[in-house]
């Protein structure tokens, strides 16, 4: 497990006043911790030439497939709805369905992106199954998810018997539907015939300056050190590849 340094801000984001830790890239929403976007970004720069085609699953504005687009990439999205502002090839996907390359013009991508989305999908065992199909055989999927482990999630299952991101307006109105503790993940990612490269958790506990939010800073700070687990960060993060054992079903035959 890698703690993935952040990157320095640059040019092209601007932080969101009205909701602090949340930020903007050329104007588009980004819907998710900005050191996963900028980790993605970078990952695909480390890797691939520009040119090579990305698919975003589920892009939302479109802010994630924007920053890929300038980086050089030929970027393709998917979207449930028409939120997404950036001109290019859109497929429109209901992700609570099976999916594959017929549903994105017919290809496979040597990169696909499916940051902060599983957690919004009615079976996310069949939604990685989906997305394994869409890789090129030497291919790459970049998934991020909430770190329901991290001391601040944590808390929250002490103080209110769930996690925040996972109650109230979050389910009814964001649809955060599927909460993956690691363990939990990690094995579905097996049983979809995928394996980890790597695996990072990003993002830091905003905290809003008073008094009350000190004490919860030294309290989560006291948590990552001395709980076990993974309670550093608040979204997990993993690279992953095909498997050469493939697709592994697990029917409930097999169930103790």
């Amino acid at each position: 497990m890698q703690n993935a340094a952040p990157e320095p801000v640059s040019n092209g984001y601007t932080a969101d006043p009205s909701s602090p830790g949340y930020w903007f890239y050329d104007g588009l929403r980004i819907q998710a911790e900005l050191e996963t976007h900028q980790f993605t970004v970078g990952y695909a720069r480390a890797h691939w030439a520009a040119e090579t085609k990305v698919l975003d699953v589920a892009t939302g504005q479109g802010a994630l497939a924007k920053q890929l687009l300038d980086a050089g990439f030929r970027v393709s999205c998917t979207s449930w709805n028409d939120e997404c502002r950036v001109p290019v090839p859109i497929y429109r996907l209901d992700l609570d369905h099976p999916f594959g390359p017929a549903d994105v013009g017919r290809q496979r991508f040597p990169l696909v992106c499916c940051i902060e989305i599983i957690e919004h999908v009615e079976n996310p065992a069949a939604f990685l199954r989906s997305c394994e199909s869409l890789l090129d055989d030497d291919g790459r999927l970049v998934l991020s998810t909430p770190n329901v482990e991290s001391a601040a999630a944590r808390l929250q299952w002490l103080l209110r018997g769930r996690p925040r991101i996972f109650s109230g307006d979050e389910i009814r109105r964001n649809r955060h539907i599927s909460m993956l503790w690691r363990e939990g993940l990690e094995f579905l990612i097996d049983q979809a015939g995928l394996h980890v490269c790597e695996k990072h958790l990003v993002g830091s506990f905003n905290l809003a300056p008073s008094l009350l939010a000190t004490v919860r800073g030294l309290v989560y700070k006291g948590m990552c050190r001395l709980l076990p687990g993974e309670p550093r960060g608040t979204t997990r993060l993993y690279v992953l590849a095909r498997s050469a054992a493939g697709r592994r079903p697990h029917g409930a035959d097999e169930v103790w």
